[in-house]
């Protein structure tokens, strides 16, 4: 049996994470330049010294197994610290250089771009930034994924794969054109009742977006009956429609800041304390060590919540 404290050196590691990649030894001896001899006999060392099979080799190629998949972990582990290691080393010697990518949910297009990313920018021009837009649950698939380094997005749903860094409140309230009955209640009838929302016509984004999840939990909790006459991926759409009276909607503020050109919509307080305590989160993948100009953009983003909250 293995000892205790066994240790792979990088050339070993780098032949298996070769493999798990490429599905199969002649693949792997193609990426490291290498005979698939030289692949197939590092393997089998691998696999004397720890005493269990790594892949199950066959005529499709190799499959990996559980043991595999142990030390393809540690593999890829090893490989983010020497990455965060040189790019740490890069920024101590010369200015940042890197990628970072954002996902971000639609509704934080305009404060990102003019409060997060221009100023980033200015600060570390030599860093690339790529923006993803989209719903919730894709923003939380490309963080999970590694696709993108950070996302912000509304009403995620729990993760033990994601860590909130910080979080933003951004309590629902109800949509409406100005001159909508509801709009018309007068200053002293409160917030409105969920009750008084049954039979309005409603803007809602399609599935996958944290508002759309939200609309359809307030709705049947309350047990609202309304007809959606409107389902869409575009922020611009969705108000467009409010903005003309054709429905109404369950939005946060960020949706309305700035108040759309030529639209007069109002937001009005909802009597219902889930949609009062939504909040807008900034995550990172949990256990991922960021690359260094990544963590440098995540500081900025946590700047502009706390500001944001403390406003």
């Amino acid at each position: 049996m293995t000892a205790p404290g066994t240790v792979l050196d990088d050339r070993e590691l780098r032949c298996v994470l070769a493999v798990a990649r490429s599905g199969s030894l002649r693949g792997a001896a193609r990426q490291l330049g290498l005979a698939p001899s030289a692949v197939q006999r590092t393997i089998a060392a691998v696999e004397r010294r720890l005493d269990g099979v790594l892949f199950e080799r066959d005529v499709a190629g190799a499959r990996i197994t559980a043991l595999g998949q142990v030390v393809v972990r540690h593999a890829q582990e090893r490989q983010d610290l020497e990455t965060g290691f040189a790019e740490e080393m890069a920024r101590a010697r010369t200015a940042e250089v890197g990628e970072v990518t954002l996902a971000v949910g639609l509704g934080f297009l305009e404060d990102i771009g003019s409060q997060v990313l221009g100023p980033f920018h200015a600060a570390h021009p030599e860093v690339t930034l790529r923006v993803r837009t989209g719903g919730t649950d894709s923003m939380v698939e490309a963080l999970t994924a590694d696709v993108a380094d950070i996302a912000i997005a509304l009403h995620p749903a729990p993760s033990a794969e994601v860590a909130t860094v910080r979080s933003l409140p951004q309590p629902l309230g109800l949509a409406c054109a100005a001159d909508h009955p509801l709009a018309r209640r007068g200053e002293g009838s409160g917030p409105l009742r969920p009750a008084e929302l049954a039979g309005e016509r409603f803007a809602v984004m399609l599935p996958g977006f944290g508002l759309r999840a939200l609309h359809d939990e307030f709705t049947r909790v309350h047990g609202v009956h309304g007809d959606v006459v409107l389902e869409t991926d575009s922020q611009a759409v969705l108000i467009g429609a409010v903005a003309q009276g054709q429905a109404v909607s369950l939005l946060p503020p960020v949706f309305l800041t700035p108040a759309p050109p030529g639209s007069d919509v109002v937001l009005l307080d909802v009597a219902d304390e889930h949609v009062r305590a939504v909040r807008a989160e900034l995550m990172v993948r949990r256990g991922r060590r960021l690359p260094a100009a990544a963590r440098a953009l995540l500081d900025t983003c946590a700047h502009w919540m706390d500001s944001q909250a403390a406003r």
